[in-house]
């Protein structure tokens, strides 16, 4: 999991809930597991919260390609 300390980034950071309510609603455990596998960048916020970057997700969500599965 990458997790950074010290100053702010300038990304807007959003809870692991709101961040799964982002994705089409996925439990929070999801995105979690989305930090720990690197799939998204996990930002320490306090001894125990981790924020996601909003973008991040949004990027994640994205249209299938004509055809169905990519």
């Amino acid at each position: 999991m990458n997790t950074e300390q010290g100053s702010a980034p300038s990304q807007t950071l959003i809870s692991l809930r709101d961040a799964a309510q982002l994705a089409g609603g996925v439990h929070p455990t999801t995105v979690r597991r989305w930090v720990d596998s690197g799939l998204l960048d996990g930002y320490q916020v306090g001894p125990r919260l981790i924020k996601v970057d909003r973008v991040q997700v949004l990027a994640l969500v994205r249209p299938l390609g004509e055809g169905g599965a990519a």
